[in-house]
């Protein structure tokens, strides 16, 4: 985007991210965001901005509101016969949120702010300087991990892809708590987000076991 403030329609989903790069195939029903896809759909850019809505912390403190997602464009639209929309988003960029409005049709608008994600539509394409590309420490704590969650998996499809193409579908895909995948969507880079990555699927499986955390 050439501008690095503008204003788009917001889709809280608890527990669903979206990142740069990556597809993510959604199911509208509710009648709001029936509108939301509508107005989407009619305007040049189709963009729909993902954030996981208002959390509670466990020991009932205040709750608080995240600010960062990431806004994807509809690469695919069909209209169903109970009508209902099946849309696909392709990540583009994180966000950052300025101000938000509840519209007349039901939806939320916000103003958004790109300014410190200049460099998402890059990383999009350009695996050159992940560092972490023959890094075996991915795929064998995967296996652990899927083993202990008892998850059917395809080892075919999952060797065959490389840790870079790995690390965005496994954040956005597996069960992993809405402030784990929160703190996989604000990684600074992708090789934070491998090295996070890994970090929680070790701690995940060895929960006793001390891991290198990355700060926030």
């Amino acid at each position: 985007m050439k501008n690095s403030n503008f204003e788009i329609p917001i889709f809280p989903l608890n527990g669903v991210i979206i990142l740069p790069g990556s597809l993510l195939p959604l199911n509208i029903f509710e009648k709001r965001y029936l509108n939301m896809v509508e107005d989407s759909l009619k305007t040049n850019s189709r963009l729909i901005g993902i954030v996981q809505p208002i959390m509670k912390k466990q020991n009932k403190d205040p709750s608080f509101k995240n600010i960062i997602g990431c806004f994807g464009r509809i690469v695919k639209f069909e209209e169903t016969e109970q009508n209902t929309y099946l849309i696909t988003l392709k990540g583009l960029s994180r966000f950052k949120i300025i101000e938000s409005n509840l519209i007349k049709r039901g939806y939320i608008k916000s103003n958004i702010s790109t300014t410190n994600f200049q460099n998402d539509l890059n990383q999009i394409s350009n695996d050159k300087s992940f560092k972490f590309a023959d890094d075996k420490r991915l795929k064998m704590t995967l296996k652990s991990y899927l083993n202990s969650k008892k998850i059917d998996s395809n080892w075919d499809y999952i060797n065959s892809c490389s840790n870079f193409n790995l690390i965005n579908q496994l954040s956005m895909i597996c069960p992993f708590s809405a402030l784990e995948k929160q703190m996989l969507l604000e990684s600074i880079s992708i090789d934070e987000r491998y090295i996070l990555l890994v970090s929680i699927l070790q701690n995940t499986v060895n929960p006793n076991e001390k891991q290198n955390q990355i700060k926030h």
